[in-house]
């Protein structure tokens, strides 16, 4: 995938992340409120030095840090996939969408300026769907995603199992080029 990388709105960057990221990744991501809604937890230095290597590694994942200050608040990035087909193999790309901000960054505007600088650049890569899947609880990231154009498309009722033994409504959310 052929990324203009980094990306900036003059307040936020987004660049793709590198090994030496893993500290501050592990910093927010064994926080049990990074650690609610996502599929992959981080609990120790080197499961976040795991997963950047992991993403780093997969010829159709990203991974980028989010930078507020030149200081490495968030992550965001997904895969690339080809979509579902009844016919003809697909030549376009699809892409599925995670990101994660430090709670300490929250309410300032950087996951929503994080999503509006990706996703152009994910387009105009060549990307055709950018799907994110958010628990409906996740008020938080169901109004970033909103804000930067996605769109509802389907709430499937009690559909995983949470780590609390509740059962979470998951939302599909995507956005078209």
């Amino acid at each position: 995938m052929e990324l203009s990388l980094p990306l900036t709105d003059g307040r936020i960057t987004v660049r793709p992340a590198a090994l030496t990221d893993a500290p501050a990744f592990h910093g927010y991501k064994r926080r049990p409120e990074c650690q609610a809604y996502v599929s992959r937890t981080v609990d120790t230095l080197e499961q976040a030095q795991e997963l950047v290597s992991d993403r780093i590694g997969e010829p159709d994942s990203l991974l980028c840090a989010v930078l507020l200050d030149d200081r490495v608040v968030g992550d965001i990035g997904g895969r690339r996939y080809r979509p579902e087909s009844l016919g003809p193999e697909p030549t376009d790309w699809d892409f599925y969408l995670g990101f994660t901000v430090d709670p300490d960054s929250w309410n300032r505007g950087v996951a929503s300026a994080a999503v509006s600088l990706l996703v152009p650049a994910l387009h105009e890569a060549g990307v055709r769907r950018i799907v994110a899947k958010v628990f409906a609880d996740n008020a938080a990231s169901l109004r970033v995603l909103t804000r930067c154009g996605f769109r509802l498309e389907a709430t499937e009722r009690a559909a995983v199992l949470g780590r609390d033994g509740r059962w979470l409504d998951d939302c599909t959310l995507a956005h078209l080029a």
